[in-house]
C-alpha cells in the first residue's frame, strides 16, 4: 500500500475515528492499523466501525 495510502515511519495504515484512510471508499481495520492498543478486542471494534462506515459510504454513493 505504500505510495497509495498514508502510513506512518513504522508502516501502519493511518486513519481517522471511522477507519476512513486518505482514500475515499477504503477502510482499514485491526493492527494493520496505527493505534496504541493491539488487541483482538479493539481490533474487532475496528472492525464493527470500518463496516459501518463502508456501509455508509456504498449506500451514499452507489
Amino acid at each position: 500500500f505504500k505510495g497509495m495510502i498514508d502510513m506512518d515511519e513504522a508502516g501502519f495504515i493511518k486513519a481517522n475515528e471511522r477507519m476512513e484512510t486518505n482514500v475515499p471508499g477504503i477502510y482499514v481495520a485491526g493492527d494493520v492499523r496505527q493505534k496504541e492498543l493491539r488487541q483482538i478486542v479493539t481490533s474487532v471494534s475496528d472492525g464493527a466501525i470500518a463496516a459501518k462506515s463502508a456501509e455508509k459510504f456504498i449506500t451514499a454513493n452507489f
